[in-house]
């Protein structure tokens, strides 16, 4: 899909800058993922990526909202629910929720690169949503509460500096290192081929309910600070659980696309 915007891809590229798990994150994980893709898999993805690497359209999903006509994904990029529920009352809470969500339109995009007879400009949305919602699923405070927007409303002070729960997890501790995403990858993808293997074989409801669980320890903490002005100590305890969160994301992104593609893929000469 190409757009002719000028005026509003300048505010998007501005606002990329803000976003990070929209685009540190997202092009970490992307990039991470490329090493993990089978040969069919890294066909496809040339086919309808073209030159396009994966860390570059993973942060595709954020700027498209912006547009009028994909005003509507806005909603696909989480997943809202009340705290304390058990797993089965979560799974089918998901499974039953009529709106939108992250874990839906993940869902959806799946299938879409999966129909054969689907149009490659639809094919080429599908994986750039794909891309993201896989990295949206694994940011915990993006599966959390609707009340105060998935932590965007609770305020904190990190590092001399006002935040907000949400932008601590997404961008904050990862800006901490004062790296860019090519080194975070580098940094990063050192996973051991057994948890590679365990991580890939779990379902992606689980892939959901693991960020709930974490979003529900990151609200628990915060309910019983007795000062909001939080440093290194809180970075000490969380970047491993950030980066982990990364890890995952990557190589069940890998895993979910050599699946889809295990059998070879076609390459359309249409668009239409």
């Amino acid at each position: 899909m190409k757009f002719h915007y000028p005026f509003a891809l300048l505010i998007i590229a501005i606002s990329l800058i803000l976003i990070s798990w929209g685009y540190t994150g997202h092009r970490t994980i992307g990039q991470i993922t490329e090493s993990y893709l089978s040969p069919n898999a890294k066909a496809a993805v040339k086919d309808l990526l073209g030159d396009e690497s994966l860390a570059d359209a993973a942060t595709w999903a954020d700027e498209a909202r912006k547009f009028p006509e994909l005003k509507e994904t806005a909603n696909w990029h989480f997943l809202n629910l009340p705290l304390g529920l058990n797993f089965k009352e979560f799974k089918n809470m998901v499974d039953t929720m009529k709106q939108a969500n992250v874990y839906s339109a993940l869902i959806k995009a799946q299938e879409t690169l999966k129909q054969k007879d689907t149009p490659k400009k639809e094919k080429i949305n599908a994986l750039k949503f794909v891309l993201h919602f896989v990295g949206d699923m694994h940011q915990p405070m993006h599966i959390s509460r609707a009340e105060d927007k998935g932590g965007n409303t609770i305020q904190l002070n990190y590092e001399g500096k006002g935040t907000n729960l949400h932008s601590l997890i997404d961008t904050r501790l990862l800006e901490h290192r004062g790296l860019k995403y090519d080194s975070l990858a580098i940094k990063f993808n050192n996973i051991p081929k057994r948890k590679i293997r365990k991580w890939q074989k779990t379902p992606i409801i689980k892939w959901a309910w693991e960020s709930y669980q974490i979003s529900s320890k990151l609200y628990a903490e915060v309910d019983e600070m007795k000062s909001r002005t939080i440093g290194e100590e809180y970075y000490n305890k969380h970047i491993g659980m950030v980066e982990e969160r990364i890890q995952q994301a990557s190589v069940r992104l890998a895993g979910l696309l050599n699946e889809i593609y295990k059998d070879g893929y076609v390459s359309e000469t249409s668009g239409n």
